[in-house]
């Protein structure tokens, strides 16, 4: 009877170790599964920090590039010699008619600088409000959309105009720094300057299509309504990007970012 006992208590304890071990051997594969998983995971994020960073890194030497020849062409302008000596303006008014040249000036180029000075500003403008702590490749993301509002047919056909879309309500304007406020803070001139002169560049060709066609972003702390409704393109600094899911949705165009 006691041998009946102990055997009895013998296959109970065999069975308890084996339900033990077999607990730990599944603890273990999970742990190693979680593991595997986690390291991928860091894997590809540090493979994306450091795709975005190459990619900063390839802008920026493209912004320095062209500022270093604005730069160069400016100080060539200026320090060039000159092959007459310019005339007095007494024998310039004695030699030409006044008012001949002045009505037969071309004001054209004037309207046209006066433009691309007026387009410069308000890009730089969406910049420095929207993204001036962001690293370049965020402002330049940001400079993007801008610039694709305006190449699609739902929004105005200029940058000021999509910039300023909506900035006369209190609510509903597209870019919100044009109607809570912020443009009356004092500008900070380190970041201001840095927004026109990137502004600059991007009109003066250096853009990529860094946001991938996006015509939307928001901050990534807040959720907006509309954000469910379009086709997520991109991350980028602090901003997420979104763009038209197909052709049936564009003229659903949201009222505000």
């Amino acid at each position: 009877m006691k041998d009946g006992h102990e055997h009895h208590g013998f296959e109970v304890n065999w069975t308890l170790r084996s339900l033990a071990a077999a607990g730990l051997l599944s603890i273990c594969a999970v742990a190693s599964a979680m593991s595997a998983t986690v390291n991928a995971n860091r894997a590809e994020e540090e493979r994306r920090r450091q795709a975005s960073i190459e990619q900063e890194a390839e802008l920026v030497a493209d912004l320095a590039t062209y500022l270093a020849a604005e730069t160069a062409a400016a100080r060539e302008a200026m320090e060039g010699p000159r092959l007459k000596p310019a005339k007095p303006t007494p024998a310039v008014l004695d030699a030409e008619d006044p008012i001949e040249a002045l009505t037969s000036f071309d004001f054209t180029e004037l309207t046209m600088a006066k433009l691309d000075a007026e387009e410069r500003k308000c890009l730089a403008q969406a910049i420095y409000y929207e993204a001036r702590s962001e690293p370049r490749i965020g402002q330049l993301a940001v400079a993007d959309v801008v610039l694709n509002r305006v190449a699609s047919r739902v929004y105005p056909n200029s940058i000021c105009e999509v910039v300023f879309q909506g900035s006369e309500r209190r609510t509903g304007c597209q870019f919100s720094f044009t109607c809570d406020g912020s443009m009356h803070a004092r500008l900070n001139k380190r970041k201001w300057k840095e927004s026109e002169d990137l502004a600059g560049a991007i009109l003066a060709g250096l853009r990529s299509p860094i946001s991938r066609n996006a015509t939307h972003y928001h901050a990534n702390y807040v959720t907006p309504h509309w954000a469910d409704t379009l086709t997520p393109t991109a991350t980028i600094g602090t901003h997420k990007f979104y763009k038209f899911p197909s052709r049936r949705t564009v003229a659903a165009a949201p009222a505000a970012m």
